[in-house]
């Protein structure tokens, strides 16, 4: 093994960085609070998702063949410190409030009596697992499970057209402007900021020319996405049904059979949301592992393999206290606010010019 990844491997890891929380958490935030305008932010959104884009994608022109933290001690001698825990800090943070949504969700739609920590410690362990096996491994596990999880999405995009009301979608704008400005916020927090953490696979890329192009191709595949996911939620269910979901992507798929014949098919959207939760979840721990180990100049692969596992079951176990302990709704609301303004602040400290070359 070469230990580096294509093209492909990273816009299928772009994709799922960016769509993961969309599922449990921010389709329910843009529809309570945009109803039927919710495509509408969603539109808006991705347009004005393009600037932090294109500076993220600025900054990943300088990376060149160092990883985000050896750019950020090379470049950033007095703040690099400063900017590597508030990366840190979000990947943490993002990982908390993911591993609970997934947690969750296997337990409120297909394991209801089953323990949360069972399920945090036999989910988290595979990942590990699989990233013991190496970044190569990972990515192409990544990869595979992306393209069965799009033909799966196409597949059961097609069988709802028969369930689509154009009428639910009216009226096309119902809400203030502070609530459509409100959700495009969430939107772009939440989704497009966290391509910055993708500029860590740039020195392991066997094709660096293409990077920046596939980060774009993810972000539009990734808007197409959730745009159409919006869309069928609301015309299919209306909005007032769609904001009492728990899980409106999920829920969305129960109305549908296949040839008559082939019943719950919901089961296939759970595998859409977990497939997207679990390429988040293993690259974000992949990037802690990579951050700490050379952090604490780990060299040992041993070492390395035992952190990734210290990692993996420490985050779900402290999301399951924080979460079952704490008033979740709060931390869900304020959660895309607090992604956004930490990710701001290393985008706009990144884009001043660099000291010294790479």
């Amino acid at each position: 093994m070469n230990n580096k990844i294509s093209s492909g491997q990273v816009l299928s890891i772009g994709v799922g960085l960016i769509v993961a929380l969309f599922p449990g958490l921010v389709n329910f935030l843009i529809l309570s609070s945009s109803k039927n305008a919710s495509i509408i932010s969603i539109i808006i959104a991705s347009i004005i998702g393009f600037i932090p884009l294109f500076m993220i994608i600025t900054i990943s022109k300088r990376i060149k063949n160092l990883s985000l933290k050896e750019y950020i001690k090379n470049n950033y001698p007095i703040l690099g410190l400063i900017l590597n825990i508030i990366l840190i800090t979000v990947a943490l943070f993002i990982l908390f409030l993911n591993s609970w949504l997934i947690i969750d969700f296997i337990i409120s739609q297909f394991l209801t009596r089953t323990s949360y920590y069972f399920i945090a410690i036999i989910f988290f362990i595979i990942i590990a697992w699989t990233i013991n096996k190496g970044i190569e491994t990972t990515s192409r596990a990544i990869f595979i499970m992306f393209l069965i999880t799009v033909t799966i999405m196409i597949l059961l995009w097609t069988s709802l057209i028969p369930y689509i009301k154009l009428d639910n979608l009216k009226p096309y704008i119902d809400v203030s402007s502070t609530c459509i400005i409100k959700s495009s916020i969430i939107y772009i927090c939440t989704t497009t900021l966290p391509i910055i953490f993708l500029l860590d696979l740039k020195h392991i890329t066997n094709d660096k020319k293409n990077f920046e192009r596939k980060i774009i191709v993810s972000y539009i595949i990734s808007c197409m996405i959730t745009t159409v996911f919006i869309f069928l939620i609301i015309s299919v269910y209306t909005i007032d049904i769609a904001t009492i979901l728990t899980y409106p992507v999920y829920s969305l798929f129960k109305k549908v059979q296949i040839f008559g014949f082939i019943e719950r098919i919901e089961n296939f959207a759970g595998i859409q949301i977990l497939v997207a939760f679990y390429i988040q979840t293993t690259f974000l721990i992949y990037y802690l592992k990579e951050n700490i180990s050379k952090t604490l100049k780990m060299n040992s692969k041993v070492k390395k393999q035992i952190l990734t596992y210290i990692i993996s079951l420490i985050i779900p176990l402290i999301s399951i206290l924080i979460f079952k302990k704490y008033n979740i709704i709060n931390i869900i609301n304020i959660s895309p606010y607090i992604i956004g303004t930490l990710i701001i602040v290393i985008v706009l400290l990144f884009i001043k010019p660099n000291k010294k070359s790479t």
